[in-house]
């Protein structure tokens, strides 16, 4: 039996948080890349843009309804007496917080700029064919965007390494983990809806293809290297039960269907094909973040 060092109580609240602000996160962080190679306005770009915010909002919604006391959610990032702002850099829970304030921000600008580019409003000169994304300073805001995407995405991770809790304390790789977690399960996000998107172009199933299957790729052996690096308490909490199942429906399900059907298939890759690899893709990691955040907890 495992002693604890802390109590520790995050439920199906907090990882499924954790899932939809890594969606989001890879989502943004890949709109981000596109950018910086002058494709801000890509179908694939615009498809980010329209997710992320929506998806954050989700995410910030579960986040405060897990506080025991959801009405104080604001003390996370300011101070009750003073009002002032409360920033521990030192502190990942704290930089979390921020980061989870700031990311949405960035987050709703590209998704006006997206509505705008559909012509769906206009904004004095902020209007179709002279949008952010796309412009000169684009790729400025994607850098930003993007580190706060990438932080988004890791910072669970962090939180988890550094918390001394059996398991968590044993496995360094979580935080790498997360990452890949994050782009994999972005990139799976925005396939299923350039999928099931009205005006899909083979073209871009074809380019997602191919990204999706080195981002696969790149999550398996961040998995495996999870798996061989953890001490002994971690193959006694991660290996056992539920989350032992869950690390194996992982890698079949969100690894070798979806490279079988995206890289095997890819000569004759429809919708219908990639929609469902994509769905695929969001299964495997959402069971990885269920058996690293419940690993512990239940096996402990």
């Amino acid at each position: 039996m495992i002693d604890r060092v802390n109590h520790v109580d995050w439920g199906a609240l907090v990882y499924l948080e954790m899932f939809v602000a890594g969606i989001a996160a890879g989502a943004y962080a890949i709109a981000a890349i596109l950018e910086l190679f002058g494709r801000g306005r890509s179908p694939i770009a615009r498809a980010a843009h329209l997710l992320t915010f929506p998806l954050m909002a989700i995410a910030g919604l579960l986040l405060i309804v897990d506080l025991s006391r959801p009405e104080r959610f604001w003390h996370m990032i300011v101070q009750s007496k003073t009002l002032f702002p409360m920033l521990k850099p030192w502190s990942p829970m704290s930089l979390g917080s921020w980061l989870v304030l700031l990311f949405p921000a960035f987050a709703f600008v590209s998704f006006v700029d997206a509505l705008v580019d559909r012509g769906m409003f206009r904004l004095g000169g902020w209007r179709h064919g002279q949008t952010l994304h796309g412009s000169g300073v684009g790729p400025v805001w994607a850098v930003l965007g993007g580190l706060t995407a990438l932080g988004v995405g890791i910072y669970s991770g962090v939180l988890l390494s550094v918390s001394q809790f059996p398991g968590w304390a044993d496995a360094p790789l979580i935080p790498g983990l997360f990452v890949a977690t994050a782009l994999a399960t972005g990139m799976g996000a925005l396939l299923l809806f350039t999928a099931l998107g009205r005006r899909t172009e083979p073209v871009d199933l074809q380019d997602l293809a191919r990204a999706s299957t080195m981002v696969i790729v790149w999550q398996m052996l961040l998995l495996l290297l999870f798996v061989l690096t953890m001490g002994r308490t971690g193959f006694e909490v991660f290996l056992t039960g539920s989350t032992l199942l869950a690390i194996i429906g992982a890698v079949l399900l969100g690894g070798i269907v979806p490279l079988i059907l995206l890289r095997f298939g890819a000569a004759r890759l429809r919708p219908g094909t990639a929609a469902l690899a994509a769905v695929m893709v969001l299964i495997g990691g959402f069971l990885v973040r269920y058996a690293v955040v419940m690993g512990p907890q239940l096996h402990g």
